[in-house]
């Protein structure tokens, strides 16, 4: 059935997996990536307990799974959901936005970390960063990234999609992965979108399917822009990896995009077959970037 991983497996391979790994925390945020870890862990049969994000995952999420809300202060809390739920590994997966402090709503826990990681952290990749310690440290558990629980969701290298880059995609590729890299230093967001040469924005808080939507406006005329998703320089690959998915397609192509170019290695393509097709339907291209070969190119 080609390259794509398929997810139907054997009642032994779910016993094995049940037998041979511990139960997974999955710490949701927003968009779909939660929704696709959740649905992989049901086909394998691996034990799970969802924890969602109050004011970052969809209020109706995990609606049939068990579950908690805690939000993002609430360290006490979600000490307590490992011990009770006996988690030994906990993978944060989704789009966490940047919070204020009334939001974060810091527990006895939290004030007391605050001091050693400061209210500053509370930022994009260094929020994760700074939360997945205070994990590690307090609750007794490992904090996993979702391409070291299932390796299939990671972006493979090269053109994934029917369609082609054609010279002038591959020039805005090239603009807008010194445009991604940039903004990525500053820990602002992960992507950048570039027509003929010319940036049309840059992803900040809103994330990525809001920039395509802002950037649809403002196409011009010719062929159309590309998307650039690459994860951030000093980004910790546990957390917030770039993400793209059908959502992300649907948008790129009623936005009038040409294509879409996402690092390889790290980044997760959620739905890939749904993904690529959809791409090849609307005529769009799909890359896995290898930064080593487009540096060494460029």
């Amino acid at each position: 059935m080609g390259k794509h991983v398929r997810y139907g497996v054997s009642q032994e391979k779910r016993l094995a997996v049940q037998n041979a790994l511990p139960k997974l925390g999955i710490i949701a945020g927003g968009g779909a990536a939660p929704q696709r870890l959740i649905e992989t862990c049901q086909k394998l049969g691996r034990p799970f307990f969802v924890i969602c994000l109050e004011g970052q995952a969809a209020p109706d999420f995990a609606q049939n799974v068990a579950h908690a809300w805690i939000h993002l202060g609430a360290f006490g809390k979600l000490k307590a959901l490992a011990e009770s739920e006996a988690l030994k590994e906990v993978v944060l997966i989704g789009r966490v936005r940047r919070p204020s402090l009334a939001e974060l709503k810091p527990d006895w826990l939290a004030l007391k970390l605050l001091p050693k990681i400061g209210i500053g952290a509370f930022g994009d990749d260094a929020l994760m960063r700074a939360v997945g310690k205070a994990i590690e440290d307090e609750a007794n558990v490992r904090v996993v990234g979702a391409h070291e629980v299932f390796s299939d969701l990671l972006t493979p290298v090269g053109q994934l999609s029917r369609v082609a880059a054609d010279e002038d995609a591959r020039n805005d590729i090239a603009r807008g992965l010194e445009v991604a890299t940039a903004l990525g230093r500053l820990d602002v967001g992960q992507a950048a979108i570039v027509q003929q040469g010319i940036v049309l924005g840059v992803e900040g808080i809103e994330g990525t399917d809001a920039l395509i939507v802002r950037c649809g406006a403002l196409r011009r005329e010719g062929p159309g822009g590309v998307l650039v998703k690459i994860a951030k320089p000093q980004q910790d690959t546990r957390f917030d990896l770039p993400t793209i998915g059908p959502d992300t397609v649907a948008a790129a192509a009623e936005a009038g995009l040409r294509g879409i170019a996402i690092e390889a290695g790290r980044s997760l393509l959620i739905e890939r077959e749904k993904t690529i097709a959809m791409a090849d339907q609307a005529g769009l291209f799909v890359i896995g970037l290898s930064l080593a070969v487009a540096k060494a190119n460029g």
